[in-house]
C-alpha cells in the first residue's frame, strides 16, 4: 500500500510538473513552424560611377548581413551580400531573380538596400520611384534604362511562392503605393499565430520624395539602419517584449528613431505591396532557445512518467499474484538474505522507512523528522524554503523590471510627440537616453530570466 503511494506521488508531481512545462511553452510553440528557410538578398553601394559617393552605405549592408546571421538563424549560405563595383543593374536584377524565386512557400526572404533612390515624375502625375545600382545615372532620360523601379520589386515579390518578404530600403524615393493596413498595438499570441500563415509582402523604407538620407560618422551608419539595428540587436523594436519582433513593430520603431536623430528631416515609411495581410517576424534566438528547452524538459518528463507506468503496471502485476497466493519473494528476487524472525520484529519496532520515504515525498525534511533525525530536517526544509524563496524573489524582480522597461518604452514615444519631460535634456539626446535604459532593462531582465 505504502509503495502504491509512493508511486502516486511521484507520477503526481511529475505530471504536474509536465503540464506546467507544457502550458508554458504552448503559448509561443507555434513559433517552430512559422518558416522553413531564411533567405536574404543584401546590397550596400559607396562608390557610385555616376552620381555623388556615400560613406555607409556598405557599413550598412555588411552590419545588417551579420545581424541575420548571428542573432537571427540566417545560413550564410542563403545570403546573397552585394556590394559597390559588383552592384551593377544586371548582378541587382539576378540578385533578386535567384533570392526570391529560390524560396519556397514556407520561407522568408529579407532584401536590404543601402544607396541613392530617386524619384521621376510620371507622364500622368504620378510618381515612380527607382534604386540606383552602382553604374546607375539619375539623370530623366537615363534613369528608366540604368536603375530598378519599384514596380519592378513589386512584380518580383507577387512571383516569389515566399510566405513573407520584407523590404528594407535605406533611401528616399516617391511614388510609392502601399497599403498601410497592418497589426494594431496589441499582438496578442493568437492574432500573430494567425497572421504568420498567411502570405505577406511589408516595405519600411527610409523616406519619400525629395527627402535625404542621413548619415553620420558618429553613427558609422545611416539614421534608418543605425535604427534598425538597434531595433533588432537589443529587440528594442520589441513593442510588447513577447520575444518577437514583427514588420509592424520594427516599421513603427525605425520610424520614431529616425525621426529624432534626424530632427524630421526624412521620415521613414512603411506598409504592404498589395493586399495580403501576413506577418514577417524575426524570432529572437533567447525564445527559440527556451521554446527548444521546454520541449527537451517536456520529453524527459514524459520519458520518467512512461517508465513511473511501467512499474505501476509491474506492481499491479505483483499485487495480483500475491491475491491468488503467490508469494512476493517468488515474483520479485531479492540479492539479500532472509530475516530472521527476531530481526523482523525488532524492524517493526523500528522507524518504518517506507513511511519516512512517502513523507519526503510531500515535502523536503518531512521524513527526517519523522525519523527523529532533526538535525537532517532542518537543513533539507531549509534549503528548499531558500529555494523557493530566492525563485520567487527573482521572479519579482524579472516583473518590476519588465514594468521599467515599458515605462522606458513609453518614454521613447513621448519624446516624439512631447508628452515625455525631459528637462534640460535636448529632444535628442532625451531620446537616446530611455532608448539606452530600454537596452539595459533587456539585458538585466535575461539575466534574471536565466
Amino acid at each position: 500500500m505504502q509503495k502504491n503511494v509512493i508511486i502516486f506521488f511521484s507520477i503526481l508531481i511529475l505530471f504536474s510538473s509536465a503540464m506546467s512545462v507544457e502550458n508554458e511553452n504552448e503559448k509561443f510553440k507555434f513559433i517552430k513552424d512559422i518558416y522553413s528557410e531564411s533567405w536574404a538578398l543584401i546590397i550596400g553601394i559607396n562608390e557610385y560611377q555616376n552620381v555623388d559617393p556615400l560613406s555607409f552605405a556598405v557599413n550598412d549592408a555588411v552590419a545588417v548581413n551579420n545581424i541575420l546571421i548571428d542573432k537571427y538563424g540566417f545560413n550564410e549560405e542563403n545570403i546573397m551580400l552585394i556590394t559597390d563595383e559588383e552592384a551593377t543593374k544586371d548582378n541587382i536584377m539576378n540578385g533578386f531573380q535567384e533570392i526570391l524565386l529560390s524560396a519556397d512557400e514556407k520561407d522568408r526572404i529579407v532584401v536590404f538596400y543601402a544607396g541613392h533612390g530617386d524619384t521621376y515624375p510620371l507622364p500622368n502625375g504620378g510618381d515612380m520611384g527607382y534604386l540606383i545600382p552602382v553604374d546607375g545615372e539619375a539623370t530623366k532620360d537615363r534613369i528608366f534604362l540604368t536603375s530598378i523601379s519599384m514596380s519592378t520589386l513589386e512584380e518580383l515579390a507577387s512571383m516569389s511562392a515566399a510566405k513573407h518578404i520584407l523590404y528594407l530600403v535605406d533611401a528616399c524615393y516617391g511614388g510609392l503605393t502601399l497599403n498601410t493596413r497592418g497589426l494594431g498595438q496589441e499582438q496578442t499570441p493568437e492574432y500573430l499565430r494567425k497572421m504568420t500563415k498567411e502570405k505577406g509582402r511589408q516595405v519600411i523604407t527610409a523616406g519619400g520624395k525629395d527627402e535625404v538620407v542621413m548619415e553620420k560618422a558618429e553613427w558609422g551608419h545611416s539614421a534608418f539602419t543605425k535604427n534598425l539595428l538597434q531595433g533588432l540587436e537589443n529587440e528594442l523594436a520589441d513593442a510588447n517584449n513577447d520575444g518577437i519582433i514583427s514588420g509592424e513593430e520594427l516599421g513603427g520603431f525605425i520610424r520614431s528613431g529616425v525621426n529624432i536623430d534626424t530632427e524630421g528631416q526624412h521620415t521613414p515609411q512603411k506598409g504592404r505591396m498589395g493586399s495580403d495581410l501576413g506577418e514577417f517576424v524575426f524570432i529572437s534566438e533567447n525564445l527559440e532557445e527556451d521554446v527548444a528547452s521546454a520541449d527537451d524538459g517536456l520529453d524527459d518528463i514524459q520519458d520518467q512518467l512512461a517508465q513511473q507506468q511501467k512499474q505501476m503496471a509491474e506492481l499491479a502485476e505483483m499485487l495480483l499474484a500475491k491475491k491468488e497466493g503467490q508469494g512476493t519473494d517468488d515474483i520479485i528476487p531479492s540479492s539479500k538474505p532472509k530475516k530472521s524472525k527476531s530481526k523482523r520484529r525488532k524492524s517493526r519496532s523500528s522507524t518504518n522507512m517506507k513511511t519516512a520515504s512517502t513523507l519526503s515525498w510531500v515535502f523536503p525534511g518531512m521524513g527526517h523528522y519523522y525519523s527523529k533525525q532533526v538535525g537532517k530536517g532542518i537543513m533539507f526544509t531549509g534549503l528548499e524554503l531558500v529555494s523557493i524563496g530566492a525563485l520567487g524573489s527573482l521572479s519579482n524582480q524579472h516583473s518590476i523590471l519588465d514594468e521599467e522597461y515599458q515605462l522606458a518604452q513609453a518614454n521613447m514615444n513621448g519624446v516624439q510627440d512631447g508628452t515625455t519631460d525631459c528637462g534640460d535634456l535636448s529632444q535628442v539626446d532625451c531620446y537616446q537616453s530611455w532608448k539606452s535604459e530600454s537596452s539595459r532593462l533587456v539585458e538585466e531582465k535575461n539575466n534574471k530570466k536565466i
